[in-house]
């Protein structure tokens, strides 16, 4: 299999007056294009950035590699099994949040693509998640609010009013005269997906952020093999900052509704971040926590900066302020961190049999 390098750099494109971004480029086999964002500046805010996207999306740490940043997630030479092409947006830049989405065709057992929404704080550069926008009450009402907007999709599809599709931009309607095998499969499909719409459990929805409002994405109801019945697609709802000041947190107000570029990050690991410190104090490393908020589940993982080699790591429990994250292999590991006051981490990592050794992470 060919490869050829056309990697790294188109000119640098703007985003806003403080913030540029560059385009990581190659291809792959001569047809695969991979184009990925690397955010310009000597901020801590841009350093984060750019480490978790590298760290969840490359697999790698920022500047780390041997020919290319894609060579860890691309098929390996006369293989097909990996990420087929890789490209990105910028949706929103706020003067507080930066909202950007990934997109990647994927090989396995069968070829799918995949879209990730990111959101960063730009004063601080850790990752956004719903739950620090908004309050529990907040969040119970706007899933109650995208339940019944859902569940009202589907059933007006069902009983044959127009809605809008998932693919195109005509309404589409099942009429109910129409008694076909086909017809019958997408009732069936759309009546067992009925209940699970209807509770729109917001963890697992992709979040959108721009100037105005929020969007929700969940799943569609269509497993793989039946996308071909599946005329509702995605379940995407909008709803204006406004309607949801009552729920907001003060950081969501400040991020949201005032649209202030100092407001103050919650850090409380609930959408992941990025730490770097040491080990033993001897061992420099960088964490990048995942979180299993979202439409894909990030997994968490570290590098020892010297080798930059991904090491990853199961999210066992954040609870209180404590995370507790273990690594496999041979020699089994355990973080056990807690969050500070200042934002910071400490705690201990200790291998299977071994003793526990300080760690202090920023």
């Amino acid at each position: 299999m060919r490869f050829l390098f056309l990697f790294l750099l188109s000119a640098a494109l703007p985003v806003a007056a403080e913030l540029r971004v560059e385009i990581l480029e190659a291809k792959h086999s001569g047809w695969a294009n991979y184009r990925f964002p690397a955010l310009q500046g000597d901020s801590l805010a841009v350093r984060r950035i750019n480490t978790y996207l590298h760290a969840m999306e490359l697999e790698g740490l920022p500047g780390r590699f041997e020919r290319s940043p894609f060579e860890r997630i691309w098929p390996e030479d006369g293989g097909i099994t990996g990420t087929n092409s890789l490209d990105y947006r910028i949706d929103t830049e706020q003067p507080g949040f930066l909202s950007l989405t990934i997109s990647r065709e994927y090989t396995n057992a069968y070829t799918s693509m995949h879209h990730v929404t990111y959101l960063f704080d730009l004063a601080s550069g850790q990752p956004i998640g719903l739950s620090q926008l908004l309050t529990s009450a907040g969040l119970q009402r706007l899933g109650k609010r995208l339940g019944q907007e859902r569940r009202k999709r589907i059933e007006d599809y069902l009983a044959g009013t127009p809605v809008p599709g998932g693919y195109t931009d005509e309404l589409v309607s099942l009429s109910p005269d129409d008694h076909d095998e086909r017809s019958e499969e997408q009732r069936d499909m759309y009546r067992r997906c009925l209940p699970n719409r209807s509770k729109a459990d917001l963890r697992y929805n992709r979040l959108q952020l721009d100037k105005q409002k929020l969007t929700l994405t969940g799943e569609n109801c269509a497993p793989h093999v039946a996308q071909a019945l599946d005329d509702l697609g995605e379940f995407a709802n909008s709803v204006p900052y406004a309607e949801l000041e009552a729920g907001l947190t003060p950081y969501g107000r400040c991020l949201l509704l005032e649209q202030r570029s100092d407001c103050r990050h919650p850090g409380d690991l609930k959408a992941g971040g990025v730490y770097w410190g040491k080990i033993g104090g001897r061992y420099p490393i960088t964490l990048v926590v995942g979180t299993d908020r979202n439409s894909r589940p990030q997994s968490s993982s570290y590098f020892y900066d010297k080798y930059a080699t991904r090491i990853e790591l199961s999210r066992n429990d954040l609870r209180d302020g404590r995370l507790r994250l273990q690594e496999g292999g041979d020699t089994p590991a355990t973080f056990d961190l807690y969050l500070q006051a200042d934002g910071s981490l400490r705690g201990t990592w200790q291998q299977d049999g071994g003793r526990a050794l300080p760690v202090e992470l920023r």
